[in-house]
Order: C-alpha cells, then structure tokens, then sequence
C-alpha cells in the first residue's frame, strides 16, 4: 500500500491520524533495507505531514507504557511531550489525572475498539483538548498491541459551541416567553417538523409524523373554527394571507387562541409548494387581555352611569368643550338644546343664584390649579335641585407652555350631599340624645383626641364640657398601666364592642366604666371614629369583690370544716369500732339468755350512733343535694321495736311512757333505707323525751294505702311536752336553729335534729308536719311509700348472726393496723371464719412482710406512723400488682375513697364493721384450696 493512500485514509477520517502515523513508521522502519532512497523521501514527507498539524501523537503497549511520540516540533509547547518516551502517564502527571487515560486505554485493550474523551488541560493552561484512542493494526488486519493516542486542541471549537448552546437558549427562552412554537413543511419527504415549544403550547409532548401530524392539529381546532383552519391551511400555496387567528382545545381540555403565522414559500416551476417554514403564537392571554379591557371599558361607561359622573375637556384656542353623555343626563337636557346654547352659558343660567360665585371662582382657577374641586347647585329645566361636583383633573401645555387643554369630571353628588345633610342631622339628634341620658358618652377619633363629650361624663371626670375637646383621651383619663395595651387595641382595630377599664378624674381617683362601643371607619374601612356609651360600675365593682371576699371565706370554712369532719369522722369511728366490735363478738359467743336482750340493745344502739355520726359527716351530702337512698330489705315493725327498746331506759328515767302502735296491715318484709329511716325515728323521739317532763310519748305507723307493689305509711310522733310556740314552728327544721323557750341549759343541743329529720324525709320524696301548742305538747308527721319486694316470703335480718358456719379454711391474710384493739377484733372474726392471720403495726412493715411471703388479701389501715397505708400500697404494687389490698379505716370521706383507689387499692372499708359486711367483702377474695 503506498504511502500517499495512507495519507487519504488519514484525511477522510476512516483511520484515526495517530493510527496512520505508526503505521506508516512500521513499514517505513521494515522496508529500510530495501529502497532507503524512497524511504528517506517518504520520511521527509511524514515529517512534512507532521509540522502542518498541531495534534500530538502517542504510542502505548498494552502495559501503557508510552514507547513513541510524534508531534510538531515548532510548536512551543508547555510541556515537551518527549518527557513521556518509556514511561506510563500517572509518573508524569500523577495518579488521579492519568485515571481517565488509563481508563480510555483499558477500554481500548479491552474492547480493541477507539474511544475518545474531552478534558482540560492537567497543566494550568485553561485549553480544552480531545484525546482519541486508537487500536493499531497491520497491513492484514492483525492487532499489533500497540494503542495510538492523538491529542487535539479543541479550544475554539468549545467556544464555538458553548456560544451556540447559549444563543439556541436565548432563542428558546424568547419563544418560550413569546409562547412561539416553530414548524416545518417539506412536500418531497413529506415531513412535518414540530419544535418543541410547538408540542408544549399544543399541551402534547409527541405527535405523529408525515401527513398524519396535520389531522392531528386538526383534531385539536375548536370544533366552530375547523372548517375556516382546514381552508387556510389547504390553500396556503396560493393563498396571500400571511396569518390566522382560531381557537383549540388542549388534550387537558384548555382553550387557547392559536395565531399561525406564515413564513416564505418555496415553489417549484410549476408553482407548486414545495416547502414552507412558519410560527405559531399562544395568544390566549392577548385575547383575554383584550376581553378584559373591553368589559372594563364597558364597566367603567356603567359605573359612570351609576355614580353619575360625565367627562369633559376643554381646548381654550378654539373655545371648544366637548364631553360625555352622562354629562346630558346629569342636566336633564336635550342634546339639540346643548348645540343651540353654549355650555358655559347652559351652565351659568342653571347653577343656582346663591352658588354662581362658586362658578366664577372655578373659571379662575380651573386654568390654573390641577386638582381643584368645587360643589355647587343647578336647577334643571324640569326644576330639579341637584348638587355637582365639578373636578380639574389634568391642565396640559404645549412646547411654548400656553394653555393647550384642561380635562375633568362632573358629577352628580345631589344623593351624597343628602345623605351628608341627613347625617348631620342625625348626629345633632344623637347629641342631644346623649346629653340626656345618665350615662358616659364619649366620641374619640384614631388617635384618640375628643371630638365629643356629653355632660354627664364631664361632670364624672370634673371639667367643663369645653375643656374635653381636642384633649388626647389616652394620655389624660387612661390609667398608664393599661394605655399602651388600650392604644394598641386601637391602632390594631381589635378593640371589642364590649370592654371595661378605669379612667382617671381630675383630682386624680379612679372610676371603673363598663363601655359599649361602635367604630365608624374611612374610604379605606380604617377606623375613624369610635364612640362609646359608658356605665359607671365603681360600685357595683366594689360590691362584687366585697362578695368574692365573703365567698372565698366561706369556702374556707367550708374546707375547715371538711377538715374537721374528717378528724372527727376519724377519731369518733376508732373507738366505735372497738365498741361495736365487741358486741358482735360477745354476741357471737353464745351469750345467757337474760345478756342477750342487753347486748341486742348495746349493739341496736352503737349502730344507731354509728349512723347518727354518718349524717352529721354527711350533712354537706345532705345540704347538696347528693345523698342517696339505700335501697334494701329490712322489717320495718322490727325496726320501730328495736328503736322504742333503745328509748324505754332513758323514758323510765323521767317516769314517761313510751307506746308503740303498730298496724298489723304492715308486712314484715319492705324495700328502703333502713338506717335513715332509723335516724329520723331516733332524731324525733329523742327530741320528744328531751322536751317532755310528764305524761307519755308515742309512736304510731298507720297504714293509709296499699296494694301490690307498695304500701304507704303514715309516721306519728306524740309527745306531751312544752309544746312550740306558733311563730316557731316554721324555724324549728331550720339548721342550728331552737325555740327560745326551749332553748334553755337542761334542753341544749346541735341543732340539726330536725334539720336533718327534714331533709332526710325530703330525700323520700315526703315532708314533715308539726301541730304544736305551747304547755300541751307536739305531734310530728311524715309520710313514706315503700316498695315491696318481689319474693313473697323473705327472710327478715336476724338480730345475732352467729356466723359459725361460714368458713375460708386456709386463706392467708395479711391485717395492717397501728390500732391494738382494732387488730384484735378483726383478727377475732377472721379466725372465726377458719382464716391464717399475720399482723403488721405500719406500712413499712407491712411491705417487708408482704416481700417474704404470699398472701390471698391484704387488710390496710390509712392512717398509720413511720408509712401511711397509702405510700405501702404503692410500694407493694412496685413489685407485686396482684395481691388484693382492702382498705380498712375510720375515714368515711368521699375524697379519702377516691384517694385510695387511686393508688392501688382494691375496695374499700369504713370502721366501724358490720361483720357482715366484712365477711361479705373479704369473701369475695377467697378461693377454695
């Protein structure tokens, strides 16, 4: 192959120059010996070759090793390229610089197929260079392991095309902005071309190509301008119309306004189109621009009408004044009339008498002064009165500065004008209406001066009506603690219709007024006036803190007296307990038969004080409202026994009979609330043996009616006591409250008998009567409904519950207690019913026990030394949540319950017990082994 055929295959591009270069050296090396004449002439001219070019060439082997270089030496250059003869690229320029060489030559090695890559230059210069790899192949097309690697300055090339890129942007942002699509016709290819800003106004990212991308477009032409598109388009050859303007709707169902603009045809000889090059243009915000302005304009000639405004100008060279219909409308004049009479002179001979100075001072200044206005009055021909408002808007003047032209408004005012009259005449009423009320009026404007006063609230303050105006509100009557918030409400309009402050009186005290304000505001809907009506409350403020004080010392005695109940519920209760206790258990010891009538009326009695101590406790229940009925079986002729059994000792003592007569219609069995029924027999006829000195005492329950389900019983209680007086009578169920002729030292008590008698008879829905005279004795009466169960035959409560059978063999219980009698008696019951005890005397023992041992219930005293039973509880629920804890205390307290519960514990248990009770409670915990 000779060497000027590797020349052309190095000039056409089909073999890389670096490629071509090592090849021509091979064979120029290898046929040395053979024709060094021509050989020498063909290296003169690959030396020529090399100097016209600027490129570099290297030559790798496939260790990348550079074993050749070849380059023109009369270029300067920064680094001699010779520098890189045996060696590999990264001991030159580093390892990181040469990675991208070594990658290109790898791929090569690999791939034995070219590569290139653009970089700038690794030695500082800012040039950018392209370096293409090249694998090396002989005559045969046998791969040599050899890579040439040409290195190409492209600076300018970059720079060129970076340019390029920034003028196609500049050129994409114009149409983009311009909402300019650009398309394309060529009938020989028949090809469509489409820009994308073409796609992107069309609202589609593809279109289909050829002849199809013109039904497409077409598919997308409101279906009212189709035909008069399809026309435009088709004729577009022979047509002279440069643009058209139609309608399309958008894949996403937008309208747009679409302008096809035409660019230069290109025809063959015969005329026919052969290809054509065009813009479209979104105008669709042209379009609803030109909407806008149009419904503006024809708002703006309406909104004339409305507010009555016309235009005018005047041209003083030619004296001409034209103006606009309204101004017709406004004088109530024909428009033949106008052309007959100057309008000045139109004007002058309807403007009313008393106002054409204002006319005559408007033709003065209206030359002169921009912005100058004036009212006045015109009569119109039908003899209307009417109020104008006449505006110079603009004077304008020529180059030489004469007066070229003045332009204005005229309005109709006459309705504003009224209304400004009516106002005024309103706010004179308004005044004078509040200078008659005995209230505080006041009228500030936003800064807070004082446009208005009424009398009264000058008096208040100590001036004179006079001296309030123009003074500053804020800074003289507002309290300086509270100005700046009062000020601030103001100046951020969030001062509210209703809103109470003090203000300050000239000798310097302070008056708490209550103001009931309205705002009136500007053009701007700012405040522009305020006015409040104001109601001076010192008073009743001083009252009402007076009431606060005595409320807040009535809670607090009210919390002392909780307090006290609480103590006294707790302390009164222990020895209850002991007292109670032990009856029960010397009742449940076989007892001789002539003990056992004394320890029922021992036991009968301390459950009746147990439940008189409940209701003193509870009397705050009562008073709210919240005590309940306890609804449960009891014998109610039984009841009244027991209750007269209880009384005949202290009755004997003062030599008085005490009868009992009962109905014998009364069953034995009945639904209600056997301790507080017990209560208000006992609370009556204590009362009746306290009063009485001879004679005798009855109770008598009287059926009055029956049937199935409930029987109504009447309750009297006779006594032949002193008697109370008639202006008493009413008092006596009043708490606290006695009779002062009984009221004497032998006769003293609480008081709250009979206020609790009464308001435990009220919770049965019932009420108490009293007939009384004074030296003869009293009878009290009430009456209760009771419900009777539904089992025919019940069992009637036992007077000695022997318990004996009742058994929880093997239950481990653990009894906490500080109280030495309150542990022996509930570990008495507890044994009897075959129940392990062990015994604690505080808390912290209690869970040291509790820690080495099992229990089934835990039995937990409240108050105790060293750990209350509240804070054991808690401790013992840390490490165990399952053992039942029961509390067992002599406080009955609601709050003490809840308090109780709250940390843990299970159920709860107030002292004294009925064993019952008790057993009933402990019971439910036990399981059978």
């Amino acid at each position: 192959m000779s060497f000027s055929l590797y020349l052309l295959f190095a000039f056409l591009g089909t073999v890389s120059l670096s490629a071509v270069v090592i090849i021509l050296m091979r064979l120029w090396v290898k046929k040395a010996d053979k024709k060094l004449a021509n050989q020498l002439k063909t290296s003169e001219n690959l030396n020529a070759l090399l100097n016209s070019l600027n490129d570099v060439i290297f030559e790798f082997n496939e260790d990348k090793v550079c074993v050749n270089v070849w380059f023109n030496e009369q270029v300067e250059r920064v680094v001699d390229p010779r520098v890189c003869l045996n060696k590999k690229l990264e001991e030159i320029i580093g390892y990181e610089k040469a990675l991208k060489f070594n990658n290109a030559l790898d791929y090569v090695i690999e791939h034995r197929r070219p590569t290139s890559l653009q970089y700038i230059s690794d030695h500082g210069t800012g040039a950018w260079l392209m370096a293409k790899a090249t694998p090396v192949f002989d005559e045969s097309g046998n791969y040599l392991k050899r890579i040439s690697a040409s290195v190409t300055d492209i600076s300018e090339q970059k720079k060129y095309e970076d340019a390029l890129k920034e003028k196609e942007l500049l050129l994409l942002e114009a149409q983009h902005v311009a909402k300019i699509g650009n398309w394309l016709y060529d009938s020989k290819g028949e090809i469509v071309y489409l820009s994308d800003s073409f796609l992107n106004i069309l609202g589609v990212e593809t279109a289909p190509g050829g002849l199809q991308t013109f039904e497409f477009y077409m598919s997308l032409v409101h279906p009212d301008d189709q035909e008069e598109c399809r026309n435009f388009l088709i004729t577009i050859a022979t047509s002279n119309l440069k643009q058209y303007e139609h309608r399309l709707i958008t894949p996403a169902g937008e309208l747009k306004y679409i302008k096809i603009v035409i660019g230069d045809k290109l025809l063959n000889d015969e005329g026919v189109l052969q290809r054509i090059f065009g813009i479209i243009q979104d105008i669709t915000d042209i379009k609803l621009s030109e909407k806008i302005i149009k419904r503006s304009r024809a708002e703006l000639i309406e909104a004339q009408t409305i507010a009555k405004i016309g235009n005018w100008s005047w041209r003083p060279s030619s004296n001409k004044l034209t103006y606009s219909d309204e101004l017709l409308n406004i004088f109530e004049v024909d428009p033949n009339q106008l052309i007959q009479m100057a309008p000045f002179k139109l004007l002058l001979k309807n403007t009313h008498e008393n106002d054409r100075t204002i006319i005559r001072e408007l033709c003065k200044k209206g030359t002169v002064v921009s912005g100058h206005t004036c009212v006045f009055r015109i009569t119109t021909p039908q003899k209307k009165l009417k109020y104008i408002s006449v505006i110079i808007g603009k004077i304008l003047r020529n180059e030489k500065g004469e007066l070229h032209k003045v332009i204005g408004t005229l309005q109709d005012v006459t309705e504003q004008k009224q209304a400004e009259l009516d106002y005024e005449r309103t706010e004179n009423k308004y005044k004078r209406v509040l200078e008659k009320v005995k209230l505080a009026a006041i009228t500030i404007d936003r800064l807070g001066n004082v446009i208005f006063c009424n009398q009264y609230l000058a008096n208040l303050l100590g001036y004179e009506q006079s001296e309030m105006l123009e003074i500053n509100w804020f800074e003289h009557f507002i309290p300086a603690d509270i100005r700046q918030h009062v000020s601030g409400m103001i100046a951020g309009d969030a001062l509210p219709n209703k809103y109470t402050n003090a203000i300050i009186c000239r000798d310097g005290s302070e008056r708490l007024i209550t103001w009931q304000n309205t705002m009136t505001r500007d053009e701007n809907g700012d405040i522009d006036e305020i006015t409040g009506i104001g109601e001076d409350i010192t008073e009743q403020q001083r009252a009402t803190q007076e009431l606060i004080s005595a409320k807040e010392i009535a809670e607090r005695s009210s919390r002392f007296k909780s307090e006290f109940l609480s103590t006294m519920s707790h302390e009164i209760r222990t020895p209850m307990n002991a007292v109670i206790g032990t009856t029960n258990l010397l009742l449940n010891d076989s007892p001789k038969p002539e003990q056992l009538e004394y320890l029922n009326i021992l036991k009968f009695s301390g459950e009746n004080l147990l439940a008189i101590i409940n209701d003193i406790l509870d009397y705050n229940k009562i008073e709210a409202g919240k005590l309940e009925l306890n609804q449960i079986k009891f014998d109610l002729p039984q009841l009244a026994q027991k209750t007269r059994q209880a009384f005949s000792a202290r009755a004997a003592e003062k030599n008085l009979h005490l009868d009992l007569l009962v109905d014998d219609g009364i069953p034995p069995v009945l639904l209600g609330d056997q301790v507080r029924l017990s209560q208000i027999l006992n609370n009556l006829i204590s009362n009746a043996i306290k009063f009485t000195e001879k004679g005798k005492i009855t109770l008598r329950l009287q059926v009055l009616r029956a049937s199935e389900k409930e029987i109504t019983v009447k309750f009297i209680v006779t006594d032949t006591g002193i008697g109370i007086s008639p202006e008493n009578q009413s008092l006596i169920f009043d708490p606290f409250v006695q009779d002062p002729v009984v009221n004497q030292p032998a006769n003293t008590g609480t008081g709250l008998g009979l206020a609790i008698t009464k308001r435990l008879i009220n919770l049965h829905k019932s009420d108490i009567s009293v007939i009384s005279e004074e030296g003869k004795g009293s009878q009290f009466v009430f009456v209760i409904t009771f419900v009777l169960p539904e089992a025919s035959h019940p069992q009637p409560e036992k007077t000695v519950e022997t318990n004996n059978i009742l058994s929880m063999d093997g239950m481990e219980v653990l009894i906490v207690d500080d109280n030495k009698m309150n542990l022996l008696i509930a570990s008495k019951f507890l044994k009897r019913w075959q129940v392990n005890v062990d015994e604690a005397i505080n808390g912290e023992q209690a869970v040291q026990i509790v820690a080495k041992k099992r229990y089934d219930l835990i039995i937990m005293d409240l108050q105790m030394p060293v750990m209350n039973g509240f804070e054991a509880t808690q401790k013992i629920r840390e490490f165990n949540t399952e053992v039942p804890i029961i509390a067992l205390t002599a406080d009955a307290m609601p709050e003490t319950y809840d308090k109780a519960i709250a940390c843990g514990m299970n159920d709860y248990l107030t002292k004294p017990f009925v064993p019952d009770a008790f057993f009933s409670m402990v019971s439910s915990f036990y399981k059978k082994i």
